[in-house]
């Protein structure tokens, strides 16, 4: 699962991707044009990582 959004609006131009893979996910975010900040997170098992990367999403 792949998922990439941007955020536009006045000065703010922002983007946010998140890449499951396995029982991991990253997530990459900041300003557009940048290579933005990284994150990784490892969970015990595939179901987990799914459903932590949704409830992010669904944040968003």
């Amino acid at each position: 699962m792949k998922q990439e959004l941007t955020y536009q609006d006045g000065s703010s131009n922002k983007f946010w991707n998140i890449e499951v893979s396995g029982n991991s996910f990253t997530v990459t975010y900041g300003k557009i044009g940048t290579s933005g900040q990284t994150q990784t997170k490892t969970f015990d098992n595939e179901d987990k990582c799914l459903k932590e990367a949704q409830k992010l999403l669904s944040e968003k």
